[in-house]
């Protein structure tokens, strides 16, 4: 009998050695690019559809707890004073771990997405603007956040996009990037020469430690680099673009395999065309925030013909005025272009019924950074914050975006708007239609709010 029974445990224990892994121990090809395509080390095509989590690594006030259109930089250094940086610290990994939990890749990957693009703020790393990073017991630098994401993006099934979208010294002048009207990193100046060796840095660590991990689909080095071209940026441009080699380079000698993704936000010619400076397995990001069909259409084109033999990627879209998501997905998807949803999940005025959001509250109370005891600051900062507490619901839009997640193309034409599109039920186009008016009520709003404190250029 003892014989028989050691021999049954033997065998399960060698039938279990020979099963696959579960899908948290399942790696993901390595992306890389070949001409115009991301594809997998097969060779098979690979298209990126999915969302941001937006608010995790930098908040924005107009969709996180928090109230200050100048950015979170001036709440930070408010914090600070008051608590200092390692409290502050511990209380903004807080406000993570409960913004974003393993619930969320659950549900991207319910919608049949397979990526998230994860906005990060160089402070959630290091102490300072010096590069002075936070260290685990060994004093090895700590990762371990972010480790966490790559494990359950792995888990789901889902590629991670490393999205650098507050750097030191401010890449734009939008709040977005910590603090409005701040951009230094590309001043001519010690100080501007000082940040971008702190942003190579910077990229040179990350790379290092994510070196040969296939979930990671890219280093996306600067968001929204300069801004926009109607304010101050034909003088830095030159700087942005040698920053930008600088570290491709940097990156490459300790990583060379890894996408690295170039921003060229509005326009193809935003940034430099690959044989400028040689760059190889790159993506170009654009962003599309535009007011109309024909707009689209024509930025579309630009992308098409800008003969840059390299694949173009819509990190954050959302159709402003009387142009629709039924459009605008249905030209990715029928041109094969890469997106992500800006964004995820928001709290603030009507978010539970906008189309910003995949998951949104307007119940959640925001801190008052300069008054709140610290502990009621770590209570507004915890559960409350879970997308699957009592203040969080699912809008219209995650079942809506659902329809275009497996690749469907709308048959789109530019004429389209409200509920003419013909992708997904009625009711859904008309939630869909009703969400996008409400959505356009509160952004101006906030744009009017913005305007009166000077944070909108």
């Amino acid at each position: 009998m003892k014989k028989t029974l050691a021999f049954l445990i033997a065998l399960i224990m060698a039938f279990t050695l020979c099963l696959p892994a579960f899908a948290a121990d399942t790696a993901l090809p390595m992306l890389h690019t070949e001409g115009e395509k991301i594809v997998d080390a097969s060779g098979k095509e690979v298209v990126l559809r999915g969302t941001n989590f937006g608010g995790w690594g930098i908040m924005e006030d107009w969709f996180c707890p928090y109230t200050n259109p100048a950015g979170e930089e001036p709440v930070y250094q408010t914090l600070v004073s008051r608590f200092g940086a390692d409290r502050v610290h511990s209380l903004f990994k807080t406000y993570r771990s409960n913004w974003i939990t393993e619930v969320d890749y659950k549900n991207v990957a319910d919608l049949g997405m397979n990526v998230v693009r994860l906005p990060i703020w160089y402070r959630n790393f290091q102490k300072d603007d010096n590069g002075t990073w936070y260290r685990k017991a060994d004093g090895s630098i700590d990762f371990s956040e972010l480790d966490e994401v790559v494990s359950l993006c792995k888990k789901y099934g889902l590629y991670l996009i490393i999205d650098l979208h507050g750097l030191p010294g401010f890449q734009n002048d939008y709040d977005h990037c910590g603090q409005s009207k701040s951009m230094s990193l590309f001043d001519d100046t010690e100080k501007g020469a000082h940040y971008r060796e702190v942003v190579i840095d910077f990229w040179v660590q990350m790379a290092k430690h994510y070196k040969g991990e296939s979930t990671v689909a890219m280093y996306d080095l600067m968001n929204e680099p300069l801004g926009t071209n109607i304010t101050r940026d034909g003088s830095f441009q030159q700087t942005f673009w040698d920053l930008s080699n600088d570290i491709y380079k940097a990156v490459r000698e300790v990583d060379p395999d890894h996408i690295i993704c170039m921003e060229a936000i509005w326009d193809p010619s935003a940034i430099a065309s690959p044989d400028v400076y040689g760059w190889e397995n790159i993506v170009y990001q654009e962003h599309l925030y535009d007011i109309t069909n024909f707009t689209i259409l024509r930025k579309l084109n630009e992308i098409r013909d800008a003969g840059y033999n390299a694949p173009f990627y819509i990190g954050e879209f959302y159709p402003r005025g009387l142009t629709t998501f039924g459009y605008m997905l249905s030209m990715f998807n029928h041109r094969n272009l890469s997106w992500t949803t800006w964004t995820y999940k928001g709290a603030g005025p009507d978010a539970d019924k906008s189309p910003w959001f995949l998951y949104g509250s307007s119940t959640v109370e925001k801190i008052d950074f300069g008054n709140d005891s610290y502990e009621t600051l770590t209570e507004k900062f915890g559960e409350c914050l879970r997308t699957d507490g009592e203040k969080f619901s699912r809008n219209a839009f995650a079942d809506y975006v659902a329809n275009f997640t497996g690749g469907y193309s709308d048959s789109p034409s530019v004429y389209t708007f409200g509920t003419v599109d013909t992708a997904g039920s009625l009711p859904q186009r008309m939630d869909m239609f009703s969400q996008k008016l409400t959505a356009i009520k509160t952004t101006i709003l906030d744009w009017i709010r913005k305007l009166r404190t000077g944070d909108l250029l």
